[in-house]
């Protein structure tokens, strides 16, 4: 399953940087659980795992991303 930053995640925001992974590349993750952290100009955010299993990350810290990126996959 795609990890996907969501426009509700960016609020009227168009991009924000992929500030930290919380979850190590491969790791087991459980769905709800932070794995990464996402700042914008004037909030900083936590996204979410979408479902239980192992991460794979397809962004990097530091890439800035848009609405509707996929930043990791779970499987």
């Amino acid at each position: 399953m795609d990890v996907i930053v969501g426009q509700e995640l960016l609020g009227t925001e168009t991009e924000a940087d992929l500030s930290e992974w919380l979850v190590e590349d491969g790791s087991e993750v459980t769905a709800g659980q932070a794995i990464a952290e996402l700042e914008t100009s004037k909030v900083q955010v936590e996204v979410v795992s979408p479902a239980t299993g192992t991460i794979t990350y397809v962004a990097a810290e530091g890439d800035v991303v848009e609405p509707e990126s996929i930043i990791a996959r779970v499987n």
